[in-house]
């Protein structure tokens, strides 16, 4: 899958935010110590709560404002226009409700605008908390002004990323198109450091399985794995290797070595070359657990490891892609069909999202998302991230999806869980219906989804990159998302997946018992 409008950064020369000139009109200087601002950075820790408490209040009074100033800039500016200003702020997250839930932000000031160093600038930028966490994800950056007037070019959506070491003073102009503030201390973004490396190797965890008599390898048919609890080993299926080498390697008949680039299926049997709907398999996961190891060390904002589910054995249209029959709602080879993406994940965001026939957005769930995306807010980066507290993507991990059914053998509910071994927690979602389309009356895609799943579909593996990759793990309007921006060329080479099985639903995936959730 892939979306195009996202958060960009450029790097630019430094310079004082763009109409916040000390000789410009209206721009009145400020060049006294701010203790309350640099008081506030140092004891965030200790007042978190009472933080919270201001920040709301923060909040509450600039809606309140920017409603009065709309009335008394008519010497500046039509009426018509500054009401204008005030709808798409309002209609964009400009100002985030009071009690909504947001990033942690140490210092908001409302028409003010901080004159110093500026580092770089995020455009498309929806709101100040979301400038305020972009400004996290940069180990130099100490202050940020937000451009929230979007009738005026060249600042409406823009963050100023800058620099402020938290000592001396911060020379303020007041300034009614921006706001301006200071990171909380304990926050912090990614995408532009690079990620933890991979420490793994290709065999770490892998154990050889029985997948029966050895067959061919080749470019497209790259070997067999075993699936426990089903009745016969899976042959994988690439998609066209125009290099004529093979992306996937299967490693002992267990695990699947996706390089960049690859696509595989699963299938009944492969011949070289060749592709035809019939040999794809039909997985039926009603009343079952899906169940397998992934290995996304290395990855970063950017990178998506995905696996999924596509309804290619149904799909009677060769493609746009070599002839394979690939199919999914995207219509990445010029066919679209029932798709359902159990992970589309790195290091710091995960997306699993249903997919009816002509839904493009799905329903998603996990942690990640940003613009022109719906967000998912089912944990944070402290469950799941690189040294997680119940997820280390630094290392391997379990995934359960499961299917469990109602006494009619109808989808009950889908059920996620995360877990890795040694850690006191996991992290879980689940859901219980999925309605599409608009405007109403709304298409039933659970119903979609229930008959996709018993006529069976088949599983994807692939492992992609883009720099366009926000809709997926971008900050989103609330700042509260993981990755500021996307780094392509830091993705590692390769991602695995292993230890597959399939077997009947219980009540609970959990490793243990006693086992915390998110």
């Amino acid at each position: 899958m892939s979306r195009t409008r996202e958060i960009r950064v450029m790097n630019e020369e430094v310079f004082l935010a763009i109409g916040h000139e000390p000789e410009m009109p209206g721009n009145d200087i400020d060049s006294s110590t701010d203790d309350e601002l640099l008081q506030t950075a140092r004891s965030a820790r200790a007042i978190r709560s009472s933080a919270a408490a201001m920040i709301l209040s923060v909040f509450a009074g600039v809606v309140c404002l920017v409603v009065f100033n709309s009335s008394n800039d008519d010497a500046k500016r039509p009426t018509v226009t500054a009401k204008a200003v005030v709808d798409k702020a309002q209609k964009v997250w400009a100002y985030l409700p009071p009690g909504s839930p947001h990033e942690w932000c140490s210092k908001v000031d409302d028409n003010t605008d901080y004159l110093v160093e500026v580092i770089t600038i995020v455009e498309n930028v929806q709101s100040a908390s979301m400038c305020c966490a972009a400004c996290a994800g940069f180990s130099d950056c100490g202050a940020w002004t937000w451009g929230k007037n979007f009738a005026k070019p060249g600042v409406g959506g823009m963050c100023w990323i800058k620099k402020f070491n938290g000592k001396g003073q911060i020379i303020k102009a007041a300034n009614t198109d921006v706001m301006s503030g200071i990171p909380h201390p304990d926050i912090v973004k990614f995408g532009v450091a690079p990620a933890p490396a991979s420490a793994s190797n290709i065999t770490d965890g892998v154990v050889k399985k029985d997948v029966g008599p050895a067959t061919q390898i080749g470019a497209t048919c790259p070997g067999k794995i075993a699936v426990a609890g089903r009745g016969s080993a899976v042959s994988l299926v690439n998609t066209f290797q125009s290099s004529g080498v093979s992306s996937v390697q299967v490693v002992q008949g267990d695990a699947v070595v996706s390089h960049m680039g690859a696509r595989s299926y699963w299938g009944e049997w492969c011949n070289e070359g060749e592709w035809t709907p019939g040999q794809y398999v039909r997985l039926q996961p009603l009343g079952k657990t899906l169940r397998f190891t992934v290995d996304i060390s290395g990855t970063t904002c950017g990178c998506n490891a995905a696996f999924y589910f596509s309804a290619m054995p149904y799909n009677t249209e060769p493609g746009t892609c070599h002839g394979d029959y690939y199919c999914d709602v995207m219509s990445v080879c010029g066919v679209s069909c029932f798709e359902f993406d159990i992970m589309e994940a790195n290091q710091y965001a995960w997306r699993s999202t249903v997919h009816a026939v002509g839904d493009y957005m799905g329903k998603p769930m996990g942690y990640g998302g940003s613009e022109d995306s719906p967000v998912s807010r089912d944990w944070t980066s402290k469950e799941y991230s690189p040294g997680g507290k119940c997820v280390d993507t630094r290392r391997p991990f379990t995934v359960a999806a499961s299917f469990p059914t109602d006494d009619q053998g109808n989808l009950q509910a889908f059920e996620l869980e995360l877990s890795q071994t040694g850690k006191p927690c996991t992290v879980k979602i689940r859901i219980t219906e999925y309605q599409w389309g608009w405007p109403p009356p709304r298409k039933d895609g659970w119903g979609e989804l229930t008959k996709a799943l018993q006529m069976g579909m088949t599983p994807v593996m692939s492992y992609w990159s883009s720099p366009n990759m926000l809709w997926m793990d971008g900050l989103g309007a609330d700042g509260r998302g993981p990755c500021v921006q996307d780094n392509p060329s830091q993705c590692p080479d390769h991602v695995r997946f292993y230890n597959f099985s399939l077997e009947e639903y219980r009540t609970s995936a959990t490793l243990d018992s006693n086992t915390e959730m998110f």
